[in-house]
């Protein structure tokens, strides 16, 4: 397949550019258009000055309509700036990561853990990471689904498949993506807003009582009443004064209250309106993989759109907001008892959707994560989705599988093949030869493959199951541990979770490299053996030439393949290209003595 993945953001970006300076403009316009407004109203008021005074009030009327109107279409103007500025960004991004420069990109350091299966040893986290190459999230929450997916990849191929037709359609829909990205990045999402609207969904911080619905249920129909009987004579408008002064004076005791209620509401229920647009745009898409479906479906509540349901509750808040205008507060207080007439509208919409929620953060989050896999199938269209098996046969099975993370010009793709469980693959080599680089290649596109994305490679067939790695074990000072104790802790694990029943796909680098090397043999020899009796699977790579034997005892079960390194006219170089059988030739005595670390024999 072809790439035009570059040829589409360089093109993106040149369109998007030229519409932000028609945007600019246009900003540009309507600001001098508000001045000039500005100015001619003044002026027209100036020359009516001392006429009917309802012509001056219709003026002012006007004037005040003509400026407000502006305004909105001013705030329009900016909110499509911020929009392109956003589509700019991701272009450059996309061009950027295409180049694997990984400058200023999220490392997602944060979510290091070196005590987890595989993210430690497999650079899923930090610099020049698979996070880093894969996160596209437009949300906070489409982030942490996205980690969620990658430390917990599937094991159950249905589920895998689902995953797989999801991407493969949505990586059709590029302008959907991005521009689902788009309108995330310019939203104003916290960490913490998910985390707060869980809560609000479970526990509503507002309460009006009985007595008061009733009364904001009543009180314009008194003042309508009142208002008749002083029109016709009736009544005094002293009544009407008294009225509105009890409501003015009962809110303005209680404001405190209503503030502490409303900052409370606005932390939560307010960062609703970062995911309102771009709910909204998943419901106006119509998909045919089952997942993005059930996405979509989950997006009409009772029939109703999640996105009408989340602008009412907007337009409850704005309507609140009112109360920090001084002479609002006096007006609509003092004859609607506003603050409590929007406290029971909101009480009542969270009583209403409260319960749903989670679900709408989880279906956000779940479509956010499915976006950043996505792109990464369109940026790499030469990926394929790999062949999924149900049982181990084979366990793992790819040609020309590559690192996605190398440089295509740079990278050196070779194949590996386990046909049953248990199998394992010896790889020896020298130092430098590919060993580590070859056993890293396997896991992260083992990884790809379990969590529905494409993998670097010709063909592929998987039987999805749990990964486990111990290729860079660390010392701990905190807790007085060794390097060799961390190491054997981490293979206890391994033990412990075969000897439970679970399917692992196991990857090792040197076994036990805190011992002597007589230990080491006896112990890797062991060990090895004890993982083909719980029927494990996977690949070691060793500088131990002895672990090459267990192919004689096992050899249905365990082969040996090899890395070298080539010394020809005093110099050493690498193919990186795997062969069958066990290493010949060592580089490190020759390394040390063209260093001048030790004298030439």
């Amino acid at each position: 397949m072809t790439d035009n993945s570059v040829h589409y953001y360089n093109h993106l970006l040149e369109i998007t550019q030229q519409a932000l300076v028609r945007i600019r403009k246009k900003i540009y316009s309507i600001g001098t258009l508000r001045l000039c407004w500005v100015i001619l109203t003044l002026t027209v008021l100036y020359f009516l000055w001392g006429y009917n005074t309802g012509i001056i009030i219709g003026v002012i009327i006007v004037g005040i309509a003509c400026f407000l109107g502006m305004m909105r279409i001013h705030d329009r103007f900016f909110a499509r700036k911020s929009f392109l500025e956003a589509k700019i960004s991701i272009c450059k991004k996309e061009l950027q990561l295409k180049r694997y420069d990984f400058e200023g990109i999220d490392t997602g350091k944060e979510y290091i853990d070196p005590t987890h299966d595989f993210s430690n040893d497999l650079d899923i986290f930090g610099k020049k990471s698979l996070f880093a190459y894969l996160n596209r999230s437009a949300s906070i929450i489409g982030q942490q689904k996205l980690v969620e997916w990658i430390t917990h990849p599937l094991t159950d191929p249905d589920k895998i498949r689902n995953r797989q037709q999801a991407v493969e359609e949505l990586s059709l829909l590029t302008e959907l993506r991005i521009d689902f990205l788009a309108n995330g990045m310019t939203s104003r999402e916290s960490k913490t807003d998910a985390q707060i609207i869980s809560e609000l969904s479970n526990d509503s911080p507002i309460y009006v009582s009985k007595w008061l619905h009733i009364i904001l249920s009543f009180i314009p129909w008194i003042f309508g009443i009142l208002i008749l009987m002083w029109i016709f004579g009736v009544g005094t408008g002293n009544y009407i004064l008294f009225l509105f002064l009890t409501c003015f004076c009962y809110a303005t005791i209680l404001s405190g209250r209503v503030s502490r209620t409303q900052n409370k509401l606005n932390e939560g229920l307010k960062s609703l309106n970062t995911y309102a647009g771009l709910i909204e745009q998943l419901e106006k898409s119509e998909f045919s993989s089952s997942l993005l479906q059930n996405i979509r479906t989950d997006l009409h509540t009772e029939g109703i759109p999640v996105s009408s349901r989340i602008k009412q509750l907007g337009k409850y808040l704005r309507n609140l907001d009112q109360r920090y205008n001084a002479i609002g507060f006096a007006i609509l207080n003092g004859f609607f008892l506003w603050d409590f007439k929007q406290l029971a509208a909101i009480e009542k919409w969270i009583r209403n959707n409260g319960k749903f929620l989670p679900g709408w953060i989880e279906t956000i989050a779940r479509f956010d994560a499915l976006c950043s896999l996505a792109t990464f199938r369109f940026n790499h269209p030469e990926y394929i989705f790999p062949v999924l098996n149900d049982n181990d046969n084979p366990v793992m099975k790819a040609t020309e599988l590559g690192h996605p993370l190398i440089e295509p010009e740079r990278c050196v793709c070779n194949p590996v093949e386990m046909l049953q469980r248990p199998s394992f693959l010896v790889i020896t080599g020298a130092n430098m030869a590919g060993k580590s680089t070859y056993l890293r290649t396997i896991g992260i596109n083992h990884l790809l493959a379990c969590i529905g994305a494409p993998v670097c490679a010709k063909e592929m067939q998987l039987s999805p199951c749990k990964l486990f790695t111990s290729l860079r074990t660390t010392d701990s000072l905190s807790d007085q541990e060794s390097y060799f104790f961390a190491e054997l802790k981490r293979l206890k694990q391994i033990i412990d979770r075969l000897e439970s029943g679970e399917k692992l796909f196991i990857i090792l680098d040197e076994i036990l490299k805190g011992t002597n090397s007589t230990d080491k043999q006896k112990g890797s020899l062991a060990l090895v053996q004890k993982l083909v009796k719980l029927n494990a699977a996977g690949v070691i790579a060793t500088h131990d030439l002895l672990l090459g034997s267990l192919a004689e005892k096992w050899p249905d079960t365990i082969e040996n393949f090899r890395f070298e390194a080539d010394i020809n006219d005093n110099e050493l170089s690498f193919s990186y290209k795997l062969q069958p059988g066990v290493a010949q030739n060592m580089n490190a005595c020759f390394l040390m003595e063209k260093m001048g670390i030790i004298p030439k024999e």
